[in-house]
């Protein structure tokens, strides 16, 4: 039993120490932008200024699409200059943005457009250099496994943002100061980035390389294809990501306090069980995780409206990031070993360009839907999603199984 367990949760840590700094900073990272994105200017901009739903998207849209614009030149500039200097620079320079955007009078609320262009370009320097070193350090056989551990604390990491977004504004009686914190985690991850981090650039292909090291086989997948699947995938979940935690209030009448509360309660599975299916993953092939995790979300994403009670909404809540957290890390580690050490920044930063496109047409349909009614947001979750569960079945082969070795 605690072989079993400690293969499962402590070996790759083990074989592989620069995880865990990269998860301290992709944690610190991803709970900052998520208590903005998902709880504090939501609910600063519904419940204390009273704007409509198409202005909140238009919001995270302006961030996002500022990501995605950029996303594509920070990966590329990190193949040449090293992930490193990208990763503490990104959240050091707009580490006072959420301060900025909570200070602002109520009759400038409009300031926040710029500001969340300048929370875009930190984030785009941030993600790919942080994704493209997890393929950097470690190796092919366990590379679904090591982003599964960095992608779960990710996805843990919004949950644990709504649960303290909402015990702060609770203490503090005021939806601005959940932003304060988001600016003290952005230090953070700056600090621990450049102390704990590894300075190296990627390594390039040598040139005594053996014919299939310096000639590596083509992508097993058109790009347009990588990026269709990117796109929708990313598009399906920002669809409702901004208007998730108003729907519980509205619908199930909870408290800000009893949201927090719940989603730091789902995110327990998560936490336990995102690395086993990381593994599993590896076993049964990256592309066969992909299509059962978007089938999946599909399907159950399909189920949430008509969840009329707590306790089946949260059944179906924990099943539907489970399936998230087995598709996404496999589908990086599929993207990940497309390209060669020296071009993994820019192929990375290509398919997050892509998400990028489909993070900001999210929040925007979102919007749309949630002014016609507020369970049609996640129908429209669910029909991107049913696409790029049928995009995925046609088009990706499954390959075989790599041996685990970890």
């Amino acid at each position: 039993m605690l072989q079993h367990l400690e293969r499962t949760y402590i070996a790759l840590f083990r074989e592989y120490p620069e995880l865990l700094r990269l998860g301290v900073v992709a944690g610190a990272g991803q709970i900052a932008f998520a208590l903005v994105n998902v709880y504090a200017l939501p609910m600063y901009l519904i419940e204390d200024l009273h704007v409509s739903g198409v202005a909140l998207g238009a919001t995270s849209a302006t961030f996002l699409v500022c990501e995605m614009a950029l996303k594509f030149p920070m990966g590329r500039l990190s193949d040449r200059l090293g992930r490193k200097p990208f990763i503490v620079l990104g959240p050091l320079l707009i580490c006072l943005s959420p301060t900025l955007v909570a200070r602002l009078p109520l009759r400038l609320w409009a300031l926040v457009f710029p500001l969340r262009v300048a929370d875009g370009v930190g984030a785009a320097a941030l993600w790919p250099p942080l994704f493209a070193m997890i393929g950097d350090l470690v190796r092919p056989r366990s590379r679904a496994a090591a982003m599964s551990a960095v992608n779960t604390v990710y996805v843990a990491a919004i949950g644990v943002a709504a649960a303290l977004g909402a015990l702060v504004a609770h203490a503090a009686h005021s939806n601005r100061f959940p932003f304060y914190v988001a600016s003290g985690l952005l230090l953070v991850a700056a600090v621990v980035g450049y102390w704990g981090l590894p300075r190296s650039r990627p390594a390039a292909v040598p040139t005594a390389a053996t014919p299939a090291e310096a000639a590596p086989a083509p992508a097993p997948y058109p790009m347009f294809l990588v990026l269709l699947i990117s796109l929708l995938m990313t598009m399906g979940a920002l669809t409702l990501a901004s208007f998730a935690l108003p729907y519980l209030k509205f619908e199930f009448g909870l408290s800000g306090l009893g949201v927090g509360g719940l989603l730091a309660a789902l995110g327990v599975p998560v936490l336990l069980l995102g690395l086993p299916l990381g593994h599993a993953a590896d076993r049964w092939g990256r592309t066969l995780a992909v299509r059962l995790s978007l089938g999946a979300s599909a399907a159950l994403m399909w189920l949430v409206p008509s969840c009329h009670s707590l306790v089946a909404f949260s059944a179906v809540a924990v099943l539907l990031v489970l399936s998230q957290i087995l598709g996404i890390p496999a589908w990086l580690a599929v993207v990940s070993e497309l390209a060669p050490t020296n071009r993994r920044g820019g192929v990375m930063g290509m398919v997050a360009t892509a998400e990028g496109a489909g993070a900001a047409l999210g929040p925007v349909l979102g919007g749309l839907l949630w002014d016609r009614q507020h369970a049609d947001v996640f129908y429209g979750a669910a029909a991107i999603l049913t696409l790029a569960a049928l995009v995925a079945a046609l088009a990706l082969r499954r390959e075989p199984a790599p041996t685990v070795g970890c």
